[in-house]
Parts: structure tokens; sequence; C-alpha cells
């Protein structure tokens, strides 16, 4: 997740709030900050002979060090959970950067590329090239990236994924725990991951949808996988819909707890 530096100017004194130095300082230790409060106060971040920086000068360093990472949208998720009442502000200040807060089950969650102006649906059906075409999708990814595959063997495609998660985009991806995936799959042990042993009726996680920004499915009967690419027939819809791309995350998460 990556932001403005207005953004984080503007939210900074909410995550300050009420907080001693201290909270802060533990605060941002559940987001890999490893600061220690002294006898001096909040610890040095750079300033001019070695000045003490107040607590929003604090905040506003780390918050630009988590800047381009999945931390910050854990920060700011764990941060509106319990601070719910600030809804409206943040949305204010993230609006524009292309993120807001929607409920899902009873929980506010940061969302990414929000349309805030409704553009119409467009679905677009592939039968050959497709894996360029997802290759395209993910190029374009600016916030996250969910991906539920039943088989996944296509390094290629993997290798962007392992890309696009360097860059600060956030993957989530579960796949099908059975004999293929062992033995031909990819190593999903550089991402973060979840794997399915059988569907919850008890038979195959036959799955294949990927949901790019919370705006875009990619669906269809095209598995990950070479022989989806190179042997075949087989075929997506790219789907440019919010509202289906949310009932795709939520199906998701359905999955995978």
């Amino acid at each position: 997740m990556k932001i403005s530096p207005y953004a984080i100017e503007n939210i900074a004194p909410y995550i300050v709030g009420a907080k001693t130095g201290r909270e802060i300082i533990k605060f941002f230790s559940n987001y890999g900050i490893r600061d220690i409060y002294d006898d001096k106060g909040l610890p040095d971040i750079g300033k001019p002979n070695s000045q003490r920086p107040s607590k929003t000068e604090y905040v506003k360093k780390r918050l630009s060090e988590l800047n381009n990472s999945h931390h910050l949208r854990e920060l700011l998720n764990d941060f509106i959970k319990d601070n719910s009442v600030e809804v409206s502000n943040l949305q204010d200040i993230l609006n524009p950067e292309g993120y807001s807060f929607e409920k899902i089950n009873e929980e506010y969650k940061i969302q990414g590329g929000v349309i805030i102006k409704a553009e119409p649906v467009v679905n677009e059906a592939h039968f050959q090239d497709i894996q360029n075409r997802i290759l395209k999708a993910l190029d374009d990814t600016k916030v996250s990236i969910i991906l539920v595959m039943a088989w996944f063997t296509n390094e290629t495609l993997f290798q962007k994924l392992v890309e696009k998660s360097k860059q600060g985009v956030e993957i989530k991806l579960a796949i099908m725990d059975d004999g293929i995936n062992r033995k031909h799959g990819v190593d999903i042990s550089q991402l973060p991951h979840v794997k399915i042993e059988k569907a919850q009726r008890g038979g195959l996680m036959h799955n294949k949808f990927c949901v790019i920004d919370n705006q875009v499915v990619i669906t269809g009967s095209y598995n990950w996988s070479d022989n989806a690419e190179f042997k075949n027939d087989e075929n997506v819809t790219v789907e440019h819909d919010p509202k289906q791309a949310t009932k795709y995350s939520v199906e998701y998460k359905r999955l995978t707890t």
C-alpha cells in the first residue's frame, strides 16, 4: 500500500491521538518497527543536533518508512478497528489516494483502487494468449492481488507475483494441497499463502480466480498451469467490476478461514 506525503501528514494526528510516547512505540512495534523509548523520550529520527522528535514528527517518520508495504495496510486496518468513529475522517484523506474503508463481516477493511465516480462494468472474454492477458493485468496492479487457484504450476505467472510483492503489492494466495501442486507446483513458500486440502463439501477446491485491487476479477477454466497455457482449450473473463470483485474477496476469506 502506497499513499502520498500529504496523506501521511494528515493521518499522523489521528494515529497520535491521546497516546503517550511509550504507547506509540508499542503500537508501531506490531509492524516491524523496533524502537525503544528511553529517558530522553522518543528515539532519534535524524533531526539536527540529535534533537528528539515530537510524537507527531515520530509518527510521520515511521508511517513514511512503512509506506509502499503491506505493513501500512495492516496498521490502518488495526487502527480503524479500535477507532471506528474516525472512519469518515480517514475516508476523506484516503479516497483521493484510491483507497477506502469498506465494512466486510462487521469489520472495516481498506480496499484499494476505489472508483469514486462509478464507471460502466466491462467484461472481456479471452480464449487465446491468456497468459499475456493475465501478465498485463498483474503489471497494472497498484495495491493488492488475491489468487485462488486449484493448480498452480506456471512459473512465469508466479514470478510476476513475486515481482509485484517486492514492489509492495499485498499478495494473498490459496491453492489446493494435492499431489500435482506438491510435485509440480511453484514454490509458494515465497509468498503468503494458504493450502486447502479439500472443499468444504468434501470434493475438490476447484476455483480459479484472481482479484486485482478489489476492482478487477480474472476467472474462467484456465488454471495457472503449463498445461492450461500450452495444451488445453481454455477461457478467462476479465471483469472490471468493483462489486463483483468484493464478492470474490469475501469468497477468498470464506475459503481460507
